[in-house]
């Protein structure tokens, strides 16, 4: 669609706020303080690996267990499938750090998952590759 852009009076160059592609001026009126900021981010990040058989909608699986238990996904990634097997990492925003048990039970019960660990944890030999 059409863009619009909101110019404060001491922010143009000359003073006057110049249309756009003939968009029509419209009277916007700018709050007398600036906007608080957002609250700040409270709860935990964490990265989990997750070890499964490949298997199509795997990873629309794995989000959704995820999201059901409250995280928000921050990053993922996806290593090539090796032997039918395939990782995810996913670095997450929990709401609690005690929300952690529930969320690795979670995402352990999806069809294909065989293991979930943290990150950074000591945790079996990797299956070797070429």
């Amino acid at each position: 669609g059409p863009r619009r852009a909101v110019h404060r009076p001491f922010g143009c160059r000359g003073g006057v706020p110049s249309p756009g592609e003939g968009a029509a001026l419209v009277a916007v009126a700018h709050a007398a303080s600036p906007v608080p900021p957002a609250p700040s981010v409270h709860g935990c990040r964490v990265t989990l690996r997750a070890e499964a058989f490949s298997r199509p909608h795997l990873l629309a699986d794995l989000t959704e267990a995820i999201a059901v238990q409250g995280a928000a996904v921050v990053a993922a990634a996806v290593e090539p499938p090796y032997e039918q097997r395939v990782r995810h990492t996913y670095t997450l925003r929990l709401p609690d750090a005690a929300a952690l048990p529930a969320l690795l039970r979670a995402m352990r019960q999806v069809p294909g998952v065989y293991d979930v660990t943290r990150d950074g944890r000591p945790r079996r030999a990797p299956a070797p590759r070429p």
